[in-house]
């Protein structure tokens, strides 16, 4: 079971996770056909990357990757706009670089080699890109971007603030990310992917993280509690931060959620079976079930 040190350490961006107690790459779904769920699990002694079909059925071994210096060091596999592509980070050469990998377990590419250390990975919608986190001035928390191909890194916020959960907006102009700009415990900003024009687009009540956006660009999902010891659970607001509707009920942490290709459901991690598991729900909030047992930092990916 995740204990509750190790959530945060846990998605953040590597070292510390995106939720109430963690935090992460939120990846932005891609508009399409709902195609193969990514994820990881240790089901062999190892974190590895798997996928599933959208049911839980046809189990996938992507990666045979080596032990990691961290035990959560495979973080946040996201599928790319043609599904046939899965980025993530891993710290096999001694620090948290990121890697390429097709979605049938060939041609494994690293594409950062600075040695600074990378994580939660999410890819623009053209695939030209790759916006992740990198270290900041107090720790992890600097998001960046990186062409696909490993070349002309950008940094695009400032290290005074933690900023985190990075994703492209479905046209590819904007990034959304949570962040403690302005002093804030947290909250949901939107930028242009050049950085430029930073705007908060949540109150700082909600204490937002790990935002992601439903296909059609019109609704952000994120859990509240973020940098807080408070348990988590899911939200949706509206593209301009109005309209705050809860989809969790309190009681368990309900973190990391994405989107379907088709906007219909909702991937999300929860605790309430007493670890950490992958449920399914519509994107109102109803008919939530478990889908995959110990599977975490799920990514959902179109059909190629």
């Amino acid at each position: 079971m995740l204990k509750r040190q190790q959530i945060r350490h846990f998605a953040i961006t590597v070292w510390a996770v995106v939720m109430v107690l963690t935090a992460t790459s939120a990846q932005a779904a891609d508009p399409g056909k709902n195609g193969r769920i990514a994820f990881v699990a240790n089901f062999t002694g190892t974190n590895q990357i798997y996928t599933v079909n959208s049911d839980g059925t046809d189990l996938f071994q992507v990666t045979t990757l080596p032990p990691a210096n961290d035990d959560f060091a495979v973080y946040f596999p996201d599928f790319s706009p043609d599904g046939k592509r899965i980025v993530f980070s891993h710290d096999m050469t001694g620090a948290l670089e990121l890697y390429v990998i097709n979605s049938d377990g060939t041609g494994l590419t690293q594409i950062t080699h600075d040695g600074l250390g990378h994580a939660a990975p999410c890819w623009s919608p053209d695939g030209s890109h790759i916006v992740f986190s990198t270290p900041g001035q107090y720790g992890p928390g600097v998001i960046a971007t990186v062409r696909a191909d490993g070349t002309d890194t950008k940094l695009l916020t400032t290290p005074v603030w933690d900023s985190l959960g990075q994703t492209y907006t479905p046209d590819g102009r904007h990034i959304i990310f949570a962040s403690q700009k302005d002093g804030f415990v947290s909250a949901l900003w939107i930028m242009d992917v050049d950085g430029k024009h930073q705007r908060r687009l949540t109150d700082p009540e909600l204490e937002p993280g790990n935002p992601d956006i439903s296909p059609d660009g019109s609704q952000i999902v994120f859990y509240i509690g973020q940098d807080t010891p408070k348990q988590s659970n899911l939200f949706k607001v509206n593209i301009d931060g109005s309209g705050a509707t809860r989809l969790t009920s309190e009681g368990h942490t309900d973190t990391l959620a994405v989107y379907s290709p088709d906007g219909k459901k909702i991937l999300f991690m929860s605790d309430r079976l007493g670890s950490f598991d992958t449920f399914v729900m519509n994107a109102d909030g109803s008919d939530q079930k478990l889908l995959i047992n110990g599977a975490f930092t799920p990514n959902w990916g179109v059909q190629p």
